[in-house]
């Protein structure tokens, strides 16, 4: 149940992170989430969001953005890595070798040559894949 993709000239494998842990980031990021409610009702469907090519799908996010963004930047420095890093565990980039390597493992970041664009695009495709049945999930008004 891994997706695989390429960014920045590298490939990447999304894995499905565990439920508990999926409970432990939307709990901290609960604040974001009812911000982002407007956009949610108009946003396109996310549950089917394996479905949208690669623009649809950063169309998507790009309605989240701003929201995301101010509601990271209250949360305390603990949550915020917990919320970065637990969606980045589910990432791994292949090695020129052809081995799979995570880009954080545990509390450690293991790719220092990843700058902080691409560590939120990585993130944020790992929150779609991971947390886009959440979305689904939710009662609808």
């Amino acid at each position: 149940m891994d997706q695989d993709f390429e960014f920045g000239g590298k490939k990447f494998r999304l894995s499905k992170i565990s439920a508990f842990k999926q409970f432990h980031i939307v709990r901290r990021i609960a604040p974001i989430l009812a911000d982002l409610a407007p956009q949610m009702t108009s946003a396109q469907s996310l549950k089917d969001v394996g479905a949208l090519n690669e623009d649809e799908k950063l169309e998507t996010i790009a309605k989240f953005v701003s929201p995301i963004m101010t509601g990271l930047s209250k949360l305390n420095d603990a949550d915020a890595d917990h919320v970065l890093k637990g969606l980045l565990e589910s990432v791994e980039v292949k090695q020129e070798t052809g081995n799979w390597a995570k880009i954080v493992r545990g509390d450690l970041f293991m790719m220092q040559d990843l700058e902080l664009p691409a560590l939120l695009q990585l993130a944020g495709r790992a929150f779609m894949f991971n947390l886009s049945g959440f979305f689904g999930a939710l009662p609808q008004s």
